[in-house]
């Protein structure tokens, strides 16, 4: 231990002791040196000369002294210093951090290079021993390796490898009736992963069904993925009856299929429609499938049944087509009045229609009123289903407004609707301001 005297040193001492006072030499003292010890043969005495041993793991700055008759060591008495290694061994695949020295007792890790990885259970720490040499150093790297690169239902375009090493690339290809989604090449990456990643094969429809004098949108391809859909057009002059399109789908949920039959190309027509006192819009001479027309009548006439036929695949009008019926006016009624033609027994009446209508016996027209003949009016059926102006009937004798409030009373009975007959009061109210002014100014 740093600090004890050794043998040699030892016996020196005791030798000075047992030699007499007179003579004793001039002598160097013993040195405490951390680490070490100086060991001689001889005595410290002047003259003499020493050796300095290090502990292990320690190297002298000078390996002897001489101890002058000055009792002075020379040169001065030198340490023991930390020993170090020497540059660290290479290592295959491998690089370290380099520094200026290596003292005993440290420590160096290595770190493997790009497209290599540390072999699993080894340590890349190397240790600086007491004897100046490093610790056992093994084989730190292999080459990085990626999976096996496996799809089902699909190879690879190239013969397979017993490893894939970083670098490696791979092409694939997938089986009849499948097509590959991703990349169809990868690579191995330094990191042990496929970039861009592995693909797969997916399930997909052949091609869609053909059609006679028509075609579809995927014309020139074989393989369809899941959800892809196909639109089909005829040759010029033709119509497609049928679905427009097709999806490619799954009905079992593994298995791919279109979603149903092709559709048909062949000439439509439907029969030219024959609307009488009607008219149908667009004008056209042709009646190919889908066309939708829409129809009207003339005056006088009002629709029965849809406003609109289109023609579809069966080569009729989808709805029927619709007819015009001539517009007819009920039986006209005059409170305190009747019909005096001879077509008072019918119910209904044709537009253009004209009656002549007369007051009953104690009943007469207004004199305001223009006749045709005496006590008689006529009236037209009008092509929106009304009567022209219908005449009053009032009492014989009465006034002008008791007339019409007998007018009011007798039409109120006869089920007019009451929005009418508030017009009819509001009228009467306005007569009796006039007849209330032309008294007024008579006075």
């Amino acid at each position: 231990m740093p600090g004890l005297l050794g043998p040699g040193q030892l016996l020196a001492l005791m030798v000075l002791a047992l030699q007499p006072t007179g003579t004793q030499e001039a002598q160097c003292p013993i040195p405490s040196i951390a680490n070490g010890q100086l060991s001689s043969a001889e005595n410290f005495t002047q003259g003499s000369t020493a050796t300095l041993q290090c502990d292990p793991g320690f190297v002298p700055t000078a390996s002897t002294v001489r101890c002058t008759s000055s009792g002075r060591w020379y040169p001065r008495v030198p340490s023991c210093v930390p020993g170090q290694c020497r540059h660290p061994p290479s290592v295959e695949f491998a690089d370290f951090q380099h520094r200026r020295e290596f003292l005993v007792g440290s420590t160096l890790s290595y770190s493997c290079r790009t497209g290599f990885s540390l072999i699993p259970g080894v340590s890349p720490t190397i240790t600086c021993l007491q004897n100046f040499s490093w610790s056992p150093v093994p084989r730190l790297c292999q080459r990085v390796q990626c999976s096996s690169p496996v799809i089902p239902h699909g190879t690879e375009a190239s013969p397979r490898r017993a490893e894939y090493t970083s670098g490696t690339q791979v092409e694939f290809q997938c089986d009849h009736g499948y097509m590959l989604r991703g990349s169809d090449r990868v690579q191995c990456s330094s990191d042990g992963m496929w970039r861009p990643p592995v693909p797969y094969c997916d399930r997909v429809c052949g091609p869609p069904p053909k059609i006679t004098n028509g075609q579809h949108s995927g014309m020139g391809l074989t393989k369809f993925p899941y959800g892809s859909e196909v639109k089909y057009s005829c040759a010029e002059g033709l119509s497609l009856i049928g679905d427009e399109s097709l999806h490619c789908t799954s009905e079992d949920g593994e298995n791919l299929t279109w979603s149903g039959p092709a559709p048909e190309c062949r000439v439509v027509r439907c029969p030219r429609p024959v609307v009488e006192r009607g008219r149908m819009t667009p004008q056209t001479f042709t009646f190919p499938y889908g066309l939708l027309l829409h129809f009207s009548c003339d005056q006088g006439f009002r629709l029965h049944g849809a406003a609109q036929s289109q023609c579809l695949a069966d080569g009729a009008w989808h709805p029927p087509l619709p007819t015009c019926q001539p517009v007819l006016c009920p039986q006209p009624r005059v409170p305190f009045g009747r019909l005096k033609s001879p077509l008072g027994g019918r119910g209904w009446y044709q537009a253009n229609e004209t009656v002549t209508l007369e007051c009953l016996p104690g009943y007469q027209l207004p004199n305001k009123e223009v006749m045709e003949m005496e006590n008689a009016w006529t009236a037209t059926c009008l092509p929106d289903g009304s009567w022209t102006t219908l005449p009053k009937c009032m009492k014989e004798g009465d006034g002008d407004v008791c007339q019409e409030v007998h007018y009011i009373k007798s039409t109120f009975e006869c089920g007019v609707p009451v929005e009418e007959v508030k017009i009819l009061l509001e009228i009467q109210k306005l007569l009796l301001e006039i007849n209330k002014l032309e008294m007024e100014l008579e006075n």
